[in-house]
């Protein structure tokens, strides 16, 4: 989107950082520490930031010999083309990794090959790499911040590195970037539009831009564009919805990847489904998914893998290759009686890994039935589970080699069951090229000036994934994006207009929620939806009756905005209810309020 020298300006900041991830939030404190200001942009609410950093292993990448890990990144990229620079410096990063956690995180990290003990709260891994296969995959390992994982223990450190500089860094939260802003002189990046509380913030970056958006595990449409499946379930966050592709599609980048992404699953690359908008269940070493009289079948009634299939970030070996299982919009776990008896042993014993998983169980009294209420061919269906019976008798499965002591014949003599999986994404790695330097680049592989990428944003990953090589470059071209923009001179074109902005920080603030101290019956409620952000409340509410109103915090513009503060919390206490007149104008306020009020009442009545 093109600027005009009548552009007015709601606000500047040195450096503007679209994502609050662990590549975001790297790029912000190294930006910080090299004097700038920063102003993060998110779209996750409080509480939900971090992107796919937070809900990752917590496993970083890193190796022991340079030589040994390229020869290895070569052959995970195989047979397809890599930008050897980037390569170069991204693989640099994991030698220099033990460093990197000691100098800018503060800690000894916790080698996995030297530092494992039994008893840990760790995988006891046989290889730590994904292909031992190839050549110099032995120097291969993981850094971590101790001895357990699946816990947001980096995340946590990345956060905190991040408000810890709150006097240099802004964090916007609930707030989306909409376009990068070009001169149209020079193309140079000088901007963004963000939207915050519906309305659109002209965001000036004196120095540049760095996307750390992430992927489009959220954007079913982009998954359908690139991926060609219809629809994956996400197992990180809920908020990476393809924003930093779209936006820099629109200032002419090149991009590259788009057809890779990477799943996990209860069987390969796929989870039990979700309704939408919910986080699928990923759940490690649930054997009676794919050990006993238990099957996965697709949309035409038969088997599609290898259910017991060790895989690689959800990639399975096909034909001399690893590959995804194909993304199949019908697929079923179908189970006998004997199987189901093992899970309702689990759920009374206090095993069970899904708890909702009962109330996902189809049932039927002949496979025939089952097929129906599945929808699935029943002539398929029959046929599938005899020959599996009969592959049980032979001892081999002669259509996937699946192992025969995973296997157990189907009962005929009693009830049949099916719950439906969904495929799932981990996350995507294509995006935005960039080189070495994290300069994102145009068509013509020329670099568009002050605009930088780091993570999942246009990841590394050619083809085959290595597990912890995100994180690894969420880390490492975070810190090459936001050292490189901060040593860019300031934009020398004279804005015609520069607005101030209030000083708002949502990590800050959310923290300090943490601190809010609470008397008996009294609850804190808060909303996003105010002008100036959030409004927080600290409500006394006893006996149905609303006894007090304190507005904690809110960032509401003077004049109506502030009337509407000032006066609507009396009234509500006065007519024991939310549901007062709108102050004049301040329609907007009100409403924020309203909804900062109910919801403090709501975990009264919880």
């Amino acid at each position: 989107m093109k600027i005009d020298a009548q552009t007015k300006w709601d606000g500047e900041y040195d450096v503007l950082v679209l994502g609050f991830g662990g590549a975001g939030a790297t790029a912000a404190r190294f930006a910080a520490d090299k004097g700038c200001r920063v102003l993060i942009v998110d779209a996750a609410p409080y509480g939900h930031e971090g992107g796919n950093t937070r809900y990752s292993a917590q496993h970083v990448a890193m190796a022991h010999n340079k030589e040994k890990i390229t020869n290895y990144y070569q052959q995970l990229a195989a047979p397809f083309n890599v930008d050897k620079p980037t390569l170069n410096a991204y693989l640099d990063g994991f030698v220099q990794m033990p460093s990197y956690f000691k100098e800018y995180l503060g800690i000894d990290p916790f080698i996995w090959s030297k530092d494992y003990q039994p008893g840990d709260h760790l995988a006891n891994k046989k290889n730590l790499c994904e292909y031992p296969e190839y050549n110099g995959s032995e120097t291969f390992d993981f850094a971590l911040v101790h001895n357990q994982d699946f816990d947001a223990g980096l995340w946590k450190i990345l956060r905190q590195e991040v408000l810890s500089r709150s006097s240099q860094i802004n964090v916007w939260l609930k707030s989306k970037a909409e376009h990068l802003l070009q001169d149209p002189e020079n193309d140079e990046i000088v901007g963004a539009v963000i939207t915050r509380n519906h309305k659109h913030y002209f965001i000036r970056a004196k120095k540049g831009v760095v996307l750390a958006t992430g992927g489009f595990e959220n954007n079913a449409q982009m998954q359908q564009d690139y991926l060609h499946v219809s629809k994956l379930t996400p197992l990180g966050t809920l908020y990476n919805q393809g924003d930093g592709i779209t936006m820099a599609a629109e200032v002419g980048a090149k991009m590259w990847h788009m057809g890779n992404y990477e799943s996990l699953g209860i069987v390969p690359s796929y989870v039990i489904a979700e309704k939408d908008n919910v986080r699928g269940r990923q759940i490690s070493g649930w054997k009676n998914v794919k050990e006993g009289s238990i099957i996965a079948v697709a949309d035409d009634g038969t088997r599609f893998m290898r259910e017991d299939a060790k895989f690689r970030h959800g990639h399975i070996y096909q034909h001399g290759d690893y590959l995804l299982p194909h993304a199949y919009d019908n697929a079923w776990l179908v189970f006998d009686h004997n199987q189901y008896q093992k899970f309702l042993q689990e759920k009374e014993e206090g095993r069970l890994k899904y708890q909702d998983f009962f109330a996902k169980v189809v049932k039927a009294d002949t496979v025939e039935a089952l097929a129906t209420k599945i929808k699935v061919p029943g002539k398929n269906l029959v046929n599938t589970i005899a020959r599996f019976n009969q592959f049980v008798q032979k001892g081999q499965d002669l259509e996937f080699n699946r192992a025969p002591e995973t296997m157990a014949q189907f009962n005929d003599n009693d009830a049949f069951y099916a719950v439906k999986l969904a495929p799932a994404v981990l996350n995507t790695q294509g995006g935005p090229q960039h080189n070495e330097f994290a300069q994102v680049l145009n068509n013509d592989g020329k670099v568009i000036r002050r605009l930088y990428s780091a993570g999942e944003l246009g990841g590394m990953c050619t083809n085959r994934y290595q597990g912890g090589g995100n994180l690894a470059e969420c880390l490492i071209f975070g810190k090459i994006a936001g050292e490189k923009v901060a040593q860019l001179p300031s934009l020398t074109t004279k804005a015609a207009s520069v607005g101030t902005l209030p000083n708002i920080n949502d990590l800050l603030d959310g923290n300090n929620e943490n601190q809010i101290v609470l008397q008996k019956n009294q609850y804190l409620g808060s909303s996003e939806a105010g002008i100036g952000g959030r409004i927080l409340v600290r409500v006394t509410y006893e006996d149905q009756t609303i006894k007090n109103i304190e507005v904690l915090e809110n960032h509401e513009t003077e004049g109506i905005g502030a009337v509407a503060i000032a006066r609507l919390p009396q009234e509500m206490v006065e007519q024991n209810t939310t549901a007062v007149d709108a102050i004049s104008g301040a329609s907007t306020t009100t409403h924020a309020l309203k909804e900062a009020v109910s919801s403090a009442i709501k975990k009264a009545n919880e």
